[in-house]
């Protein structure tokens, strides 16, 4: 395996990016990814729940109809 130094110049070098740019990249998207594990874990739970399903689809109706 290459060092992580040599492997982030590679990946700069291939989006024609500087380093620091490419780790910007690598954080906002571990950050991003973070942020969706969390949003699909929340939705499991609410799943989960079958009132606060229900609740959550009676609110989804609710705003559909206005307007």
């Amino acid at each position: 395996r290459k060092l992580d130094s040599e492997r982030l110049r590679e990946l700069a070098s291939r989006r024609e990016i500087s380093v620091i740019d490419a780790v910007h990249s690598a954080i906002d998207a571990l950050e991003r990814q973070d942020f969706l594990e969390g949003l699909t874990g929340d939705y499991r739970r609410l799943r989960d729940d079958p009132e606060r399903w229900q609740e959550l689809r009676s609110e989804r109706e609710e705003w559909d109809s206005v307007g």
